[in-house]
Parts: C-alpha cells; structure tokens; sequence
C-alpha cells in the first residue's frame, strides 16, 4: 500500500495589507539611505564644493572678468569684481592720451608714461577706446611689464556714486553732504532733470580732478515730510 502524496501548496497573491506593509518599509529605506547620503560629508552631489565625482562645482555663470584674460580670481578664488583680472595695477588720473601712449599721474606718485597696444582694453564710463579717456579722468590701470617697457593691458574708469541731500546750488553746481558725513561738489551740467535743495539723490557719474563728481545720472529718493 502507498502512501498518500502530500499535498501540492498553491502560490498565494499577498493580500492588501501585506502590500501597503511592504511598501511602506521600502519608502522608509529609501529615505534612510537619500538621508545617510546627505549627512556623510562627500555623501552627495554639491555637498563642499564639489559634484559628487571629486571634481570641482561648475560656477553657473561662467562669464569672464571685464576686462581679464578669463574669470578674474582673487586670494580665495573670489571672482575680480573690477574684472581687471590678475597682476600689478595703478590707480591715478589720466594727464593726456596719444596713439601708443597714456600719460598718467599714479595717487603719491610721479607722472608716468605707459604703452599701449591695439590690445589694451577700455571700459567704464562710456569709455570703449583710448581716445575717450579726458584729462582729469581718474582711471585703474593693469599693467604689464616694469620701466619705460610697461604697457597698459586693460584700463578701468570706475563709475562714481553719492547719496546724499543737496545743501546748495551754483548754477548746476551743486554741494551734497553724503549719507556718511563727506561734502561733494557735483555738476550737474549733464543731467536732463536737475535737483533742487533739499532734494535726496542718488548721483553716479566720474570724478575729475579728484573732487568734482561729473553726474551722469540722477535718481530722487523720496523725502519724509
């Protein structure tokens, strides 16, 4: 006599519940492992500086220094907000300009005469070429090279700014006693819409000569009465 076979167990589909269960510890899995990924340090993309493949972060906005050779960098890699890029500079006021050359006087230093080239590059200000530059004009110059053989590689005219309230006007001169206490005598000669006294303004403009702010614009802050 046989014995009787055992009964064949039939494949069960997992109820409900059993599939809300397993589907709850996977979601908490996979946000233990997103959160241990985070709070290792070089556990995730972006996390130091870096894509999460040991290379460096790519900045998002890739422009160049205004006036470097490529992104300008300072002592930490901050990005040359001048864009004069790297190497010595001069800060002065322009004396003349002339086909080849520009004639400076540096801040406590004697008059010097610098090279240019077809190279040399002009920006700030409306300026855009050497001819532009006026007597007077206060200029940042990136020179290369030292002695008679030093050649201004780029030259920067920084924009000028005051906000203060006018005190006092002489035809479209005009004095501003600034928000940090200093006077500044302004022309105002330029501007379409002139301020009166006691107006609030905002004046961006260059200095010539070291004292007078030339505006070339003009914004009005509004008074508290």
């Amino acid at each position: 006599m046989t014995a009787p076979e055992a009964p064949t167990r039939r494949w069960r589909r997992p109820r409900g519940r059993a599939l809300v269960i397993g589907a709850v510890v996977l979601a908490v899995l996979i946000v233990a492992a997103v959160v241990a990924a985070l709070l290792i340090p070089g556990g995730g993309p972006g996390r130091d500086g870096r894509d999460g493949r040991g290379g460096p972060e790519i900045g998002l906005t890739g422009e160049s220094g205004e006036l470097g050779d490529g992104p300008g960098r300072g002592p930490r890699g901050e990005r040359d907000r001048d864009g004069l890029g790297e190497g010595p500079v001069l800060i002065g006021s322009v004396v003349s300009t002339a086909e080849g050359t520009l004639v400076v006087t540096p801040d406590g230093g004697a008059q010097r005469t610098l090279r240019t080239n077809d190279d040399t590059r002009v920006r700030g200000a409306g300026n855009a070429a050497l001819g532009d530059l006026t007597a007077g004009e206060r200029v940042v110059v990136r020179v290369d090279g030292t002695g008679d053989a030093a050649t201004a590689v780029a030259i920067l005219t920084p924009q000028a700014r005051v906000t203060g309230t006018v005190t006092a006007l002489t035809g479209t001169s005009a004095t501003v006693v600034a928000a940090d206490g200093r006077t500044v005598t302004a022309d105002l000669t330029a501007l379409a819409q002139q301020p009166v006294v006691g107006d609030v303004v905002v004046l961006t403009g260059t200095v010539v000569d070291g004292s007078t702010l030339t505006a070339d614009g003009v914004r009005f802050l509004p008074r508290a009465s």
